[in-house]
């Protein structure tokens, strides 16, 4: 897929961040609780998830109302798949 115009997910993305605030808190609170974690068993991949899962939440509905973006430029807005594995690398 070629885009003719500036990708506009990561806008989007910044803008939904707001609305996904309660789960970006519990990302930082369990990053704090497991900062003195010396195992390295200890990991916040789930609430790392719940946070991505809400923006793109919010991205698909702006997505489809705001810009008109046919179905396959949806699928591409909403794939957070590579954001939480690089992170959880």
């Amino acid at each position: 897929v070629e885009y003719t115009e500036e990708d506009p997910k990561p806008k989007i993305e910044e803008d939904c961040k707001p609305h996904c605030v309660k789960e970006w808190a519990a990302y930082k609170a369990c990053a704090e609780r497991i900062k003195s974690d010396t195992t390295g068993q200890a990991h916040c991949s789930g609430q790392y998830f719940d946070f991505w899962h809400c923006v793109d939440h919010c991205v698909s509905g702006r997505g489809a109302s705001s810009h008109h973006a046919a179905p396959e430029q949806l699928a591409a807005l909403t794939q957070a798949a590579p954001k939480i594995m690089a992170a959880l690398k």
